[in-house]
């Protein structure tokens, strides 16, 4: 469930939320005829077969990769903390541009000196904080009381990032071996940072948040801004920050948003990064639709950090995760296909502007009697 009114719906029989336009996978009667026996709810008609087939297989892998990931956030953070003075001291002398995506990347400006100090300071609170509101969201996981603490995994922001982490790692492997078979190579950019180093910290902190602000706020959250003011929705400033649920509008620009954020990486790696770098953009672009901007920067933040914690812990222990994450990842591909064959199934029944209870428009007050 991904808002207040979810469990509301799923009670009522409803297959979709009217407000965040999620699934609901079940009503509260499905488990009832299920355990009878039944092939089919009474009440909202959902097939049951499946549900007896399936046994929940993706989330009980995926959880491991929560795991994993979980471990994997913290020797992050703790690597950003750790060094932050000496990444600060670092860059005093030191200038970064600001740039947008157009859809090239074009620099719009510099900051340097303490400026660019005060910026570091604003990265490590930015991802300090996605991180906290995740787990924060998430803490349905440790919840293991409840009736349906599977099928309640895979409504947590941590359930879609292993989910995504797993899936995004075996894709871009496949990608590159067929692009590799066909006489094309990743290009390294000259320079490239590695290691835990004040340039590595800074570098990948630096693409965790600006890059989610260039590539999910800009060309999703503020034309998303715009048609919530069209609707008549007050509020609409909080569309920004993503979290809005998925429309058909949302979707479009979700796909945009990555076929941009791939096509900004091909003039530094080269023409075979554009495609597994639109694979990322639709997963972190999908977060940012579904939960929030926090959760695609904690995303963002636990790929490319992994080049810094891999030199942090040696290369025995990232092994050992990376190729856990790895057997773990076949099974989070298939999860994803599923998904995504059930969320295009959906679109016909998705709201098309914004969630049909967010347009409603306040009804004006009657005038009092006289």
């Amino acid at each position: 469930m991904t808002c207040d009114r979810c469990e509301e719906a799923a009670r009522e029989g409803c297959r979709f939320c009217p407000e965040c336009g999620e699934p609901l996978d079940s009503c509260t009667m499905c488990s009832e005829y299920a355990r009878k026996g039944y092939e089919y709810c009474g009440r909202c008609g959902r097939c049951l077969a499946n549900d007896k087939k399936e046994d929940f297989i993706v989330e009980k892998t995926v959880f491991i990769t929560v795991i994993c990931i979980a471990a994997m956030l913290i020797i992050e953070l703790a690597c950003m903390l750790w060094y932050s003075a000496d990444t600060y001291t670092y860059l005093k002398d030191k200038a970064l541009g600001i740039f947008l995506l157009l859809p090239q990347m074009v620099t719009v400006g510099e900051i340097g000196g303490t400026a660019l100090q005060m910026f570091w300071l604003f990265i490590v609170v930015a991802i300090v904080a996605s991180c906290i509101v995740v787990a924060y969201q998430s803490r349905a996981i440790l919840d293991r009381r409840s009736s349906k603490y599977i099928q309640g995994i895979r409504s947590t922001p941590a359930y879609w990032i292993a989910l995504f982490f797993g899936a995004y790692l075996i894709l871009s492997i496949a990608v590159s071996a067929i692009e590799g078979a066909l006489g094309y190579r990743i290009i390294i950019p000259d320079g490239l940072p590695t290691g835990v180093s004040p340039e590595s910290l800074f570098t990948y902190a630096d693409a965790a948040v600006w890059e989610e602000v260039a590539s999910r706020m800009v060309p999703i959250g503020v034309p998303m801004v715009i048609v919530a003011g069209l609707c008549g929705k007050r509020d609409c400033l909080k569309y920004l920050f993503g979290g809005f649920g998925m429309t058909r509008v949302a979707l479009v620009l979700m796909v945009v948003s990555a076929i941009i954020f791939g096509m900004a990486h091909e003039g530094a790696w080269g023409a075979s990064k554009v495609l597994p770098t639109v694979i990322g953009g639709l997963m972190m672009s999908y977060l940012f639709i579904r939960f929030g901007i926090h959760a695609s920067i904690a995303y963002h933040f636990l790929l490319d950090y992994s080049a810094v914690i891999a030199d942090a812990v040696g290369p025995e222990i990232f092994s050992f995760i990376f190729i856990l994450v790895a057997i773990t990842g076949f099974v989070a591909v298939a999860g994803v296909l599923k998904y995504a064959k059930e969320g295009i199934s959906g679109i016909r029944d998705m709201p098309v502007w914004i969630h049909e209870r967010e347009t409603m428009a306040e009804e004006p007050e009657e005038p009092e009697a006289e």
